[in-house]
C-alpha cells in the first residue's frame, strides 16, 4: 500500500511538473510578443469544462501610469457580448414565453416592415441568425450614433488611424437617447435615420447579414417579455448565477482602477464610452470572469451545464444556416444564435471589435477546450497587431492539447 501511494505522488508530482513547464512556455512566448510588438496590454485564458488551465496578463492597462494589464483588468468586449443575447433568448424559449416563428411585431411597442416585402415577417429566428434583412445602416453609418465617449474627444484627423476622422465626426455629435428611440429612429419610417439601405434588397430569412442594430432589436424584445432591462435581466439570469462579479454592463459601474485604458491602432488613447445599443457589444469583464462563462458553454455542450437544458446549449451552439443564406458563395463559417460555428461544427467562437478594444473567443467540441484574448487596442488597421494578435491565438492553441492532455 506504501508503494502504491508513492507512486501516486510521484505521478502527480511529474505532471505538476510538466503542467508548469508548459504554462512556463506560454509566459516565456506571450511576453517575448508583448515587448517585440506596440500592443498596450492584453489578457489570455485557457480553459477546459472543468477549469481554468493557464491565465496571464501582459503589457500594460495604462502605458501612462505604467499599470499591468491583468486577468482582473476590466475593459468592454465588444460583439463577444452578443452571445448574451443568445442565452437569454434560449431561457425564454426553455420557458415558453417566446417562439422562433414568432413575428418581432407580436412584442414591439412601434412596428417594424421591411419597406420592399411589408407582407414578409421578419422573425425572431432572423434576428437570433443574422438574417432579418436588417442592416446598421450602411450609407449613413447608423450604428455609429449609438457610441456616447466619456471624455473629449477633440482629435485632429492627422491624429486619428487612416479612414477613422469619418467616424469620430459622428462621434462627437452624438447624443443619450433611449434604445426604445434608437430602435425607432432606425427601422420606423417616422425615425430621423429611417432609410432603405437599413434593409437589404432582400426578404427577411433569405441572406445572412451581420447586424449589431438588428441584435439589439432582439435584447429589446427580451426586454418587453421579462419587463426588466437587459442589464437586470443577465444578471440575474446568467451572470450571478456563474459568480461573475466584476462583470458590468455600465462603465460608470465598473471601478476605475480596474478598467484598461483604450488606444486606437496608432496608440492614441481614448477615452471611455457606453452604448446606447449596449446588447450587441458593451459588456464590460475581464478574462477572469468571462473564463467562467466560456467554462459554462463548454459543458452545457457536454450536459453539464448549470444554466439551460443540452438541448438549448446545442441548438444555440449549432449551424442555423444553408448555403441558401449566403448568395456569395462565403460559406466557410456559418451562424449559431449568435455564435460563429464553422461548417463541421467544431470551431465555436466569437470576437468583437470597436474603438480601442479588439476580443477573441474560441472553443472546440471535440478536445473540450477554450481560449481567450482580450486587448485594450484596435488592431484590425493594423498589420503588425493582426500579426501579434495570431501568434499569441497560435502560442495558446498549441498548448491548450497539452495542458488538457497533462
Amino acid at each position: 500500500m506504501k508503494h502504491l501511494l508513492l507512486w501516486v505522488v510521484c505521478c502527480f508530482s511529474v505532471l505538476q511538473a510538466y503542467s508548469q513547464q508548459v504554462s512556463d512556455t506560454i509566459t516565456h512566448t506571450l511576453q517575448e510578443i508583448a515587448e517585440e510588438n506596440k500592443i498596450p496590454g492584453f489578457a489570455v485564458s485557457i480553459v477546459s469544462k472543468e477549469a481554468v488551465l493557464y491565465q496571464h496578463g501582459f503589457g500594460y492597462a495604462d502605458i501612462e501610469k505604467k499599470t499591468p494589464f491583468t486577468d482582473k483588468t476590466l475593459l468592454n468586449i465588444g460583439s463577444n457580448t452578443k452571445t448574451s443575447i443568445a442565452f437569454a433568448l434560449m431561457k425564454l424559449l426553455e420557458e415558453n414565453k417566446i417562439s422562433l416563428e414568432d413575428p418581432i411585431n407580436k412584442y414591439l411597442p412601434f412596428e417594424i416592415q421591411h419597406p420592399k416585402f411589408p407582407d414578409r415577417e421578419i422573425k425572431i429566428k432572423h434576428l437570433a441568425t443574422h438574417t432579418s434583412s436588417l442592416t446598421d445602416g450602411e450609407e449613413s453609418m447608423v450604428i455609429e450614433n449609438s457610441y456616447l465617449f466619456k471624455g473629449p474627444i477633440n482629435f485632429k484627423d492627422e491624429q486619428l488611424p487612416e479612414d477613422y476622422a469619418p467616424y469620430f465626426e459622428i462621434y462627437r455629435k452624438n447624443t443619450a437617447m433611449s434604445m426604445y428611440q434608437f430602435l425607432k429612429n432606425t427601422y420606423c419610417p417616422e425615425g430621423k435615420w429611417y432609410a432603405s439601405s437599413n434593409f437589404l434588397e432582400v426578404p427577411p430569412g433569405h441572406s445572412y447579414e451581420y447586424t449589431n442594430i438588428g441584435a439589439t432589436l432582439l435584447a429589446f424584445i427580451i426586454e418587453e417579455i421579462t419587463r426588466t432591462s437587459f442589464a437586470d435581466y443577465t444578471h440575474e439570469v446568467l451572470w450571478n448565477p456563474l459568480g461573475m462579479d466584476s462583470t458590468q454592463w455600465y462603465v460608470e459601474q465598473a471601478p476605475k482602477e480596474q478598467l484598461a485604458s483604450l488606444y486606437l491602432s496608432n496608440g492614441l488613447k481614448i477615452p471611455h464610452y457606453q452604448l446606447i445599443t449596449y446588447p450587441d457589444g458593451g459588456l464590460i469583464t475581464n478574462v477572469n470572469d468571462y473564463s467562467l462563462y466560456l467554462i459554462e458553454m463548454i459543458k452545457g455542450l457536454n450536459g453539464e451545464g448549470t444554466q439551460l437544458k443540452e438541448a438549448s446549449y446545442k441548438k444555440m451552439m449549432s449551424n442555423q444556416l444553408t448555403t441558401e443564406n449566403f448568395p456569395e458563395g462565403n460559406f466557410e463559417s456559418t451562424e449559431g444564435f449568435m455564435w460563429d460555428v464553422n461548417s463541421e461544427g467544431d470551431n465555436i467562437g466569437m470576437n468583437g471589435a470597436d474603438p480601442g478594444i479588439f476580443t477573441y473567443t474560441l472553443f472546440t467540441t471535440s478536445g473540450n477546450m477554450g481560449i481567450i484574448i482580450f486587448f485594450n487596442t484596435s488592431i484590425y488597421e493594423d498589420d503588425e497587431l493582426l500579426d501579434a494578435f495570431r501568434s499569441i491565438r497560435i502560442t495558446l492553441l498549441q498548448n491548450a492539447s497539452k495542458l488538457i492532455n497533462e
